[in-house]
């Protein structure tokens, strides 16, 4: 059968890709991209509650998906999830890490546990999840690809208040430029997409929220017109992204990352 243009570059046809989250965030328009262009998806939340609707949707659409619930915070449900994948399907050929969560306030502000908080989900759950997945890529042989979804913040300061989330994120593109390195030989392709102008990409901590309530938050006044030459974005944008990064077409990629932010930076 011929395949066409759209198949060669962005079908990921038979390829088994794991999704990992807490909460909400990108992975509920990730994961049926995925499923959609032809992988079988492996959801992975805390929660059944926020992944058992993505699965649903991949399933009723005709694709293949399974739910295993992880605390990617910690390391032994991640070191499960894995196993439990390898024992379902097979290896991995492709992670996405899409966990996330801000808290902004003060530096001269910010507690020990706070700071701690935002490192874990932020950074140290990719750590986790990226470590899992390389270990079990090298051992299958196949390659692979890692695509995590952070934030512009990662490489440029956007709000007041985004000293922990921005140091964790710039974290997540210093580990992934490091993998890429020492794994580009093995073919397992490691890779960032940064939004920074896409509404409910991120889960705020309730500390922020009640900030935001009586607004003790300050920014630099990011509207859509002044400050975001194509207005604001939307998850869609995130998993297209994603998509290039996980398929055929981005074969030539690593150690690299992909800003979604309107314009933002030339503005």
């Amino acid at each position: 059968m011929t395949t066409t243009v759209l198949e060669r570059l962005f079908g990921i046809s038979g390829k088994i890709a794991v999704v990992t989250d807490k909460g909400r965030n990108s992975s509920i328009d990730i994961a049926p991209v995925l499923a959609e262009a032809g992988a079988r998806v492996v959801v992975a939340d805390h929660s059944a509650a926020h992944m058992q609707p993505v699965v649903d949707k991949i399933l009723s659409a005709g694709g293949e998906a399974i739910a295993i619930e992880t605390d990617v915070e910690r390391e032994a449900p991640v070191i499960a999830l894995f196993d439990q994948v390898k024992a379902a399907w097979g290896s991995p050929d492709i992670v996405v890490n899409c966990a996330a969560m801000t808290n902004n306030g003060p530096l001269t502000e910010f507690s020990e546990a706070a700071w701690d908080e935002v490192m874990a989900i932020d950074l140290k759950s990719v750590f986790f999840c990226m470590r899992e997945a390389i270990k079990h890529m090298l051992v299958a042989g196949r390659g692979g690809r890692i695509v995590n979804v952070t934030t512009m913040g990662a490489t440029h300061a956007v709000l007041n208040g985004n000293g922990a989330y921005g140091a964790a994120r710039a974290g997540v593109a210093g580990l992934v430029r490091s993998a890429a390195l020492d794994y580009a030989r093995d073919r397992i392709l490691v890779n960032c997409v940064l939004p920074g102008a896409v509404p409910g990409k991120v889960q705020f901590h309730p500390d922020m929220q009640a900030r935001l309530k009586t607004g003790q938050l300050t920014g630099p006044g990011t509207d859509a017109e002044r400050r975001l030459p194509l207005g604001w974005g939307d998850p869609a944008d995130i998993a297209a992204a994603v998509l290039y990064l996980a398929g055929p077409s981005g074969r030539y990629m690593t150690g690299q990352s992909i800003t979604l932010d309107g314009g933002f930076l030339i503005s």
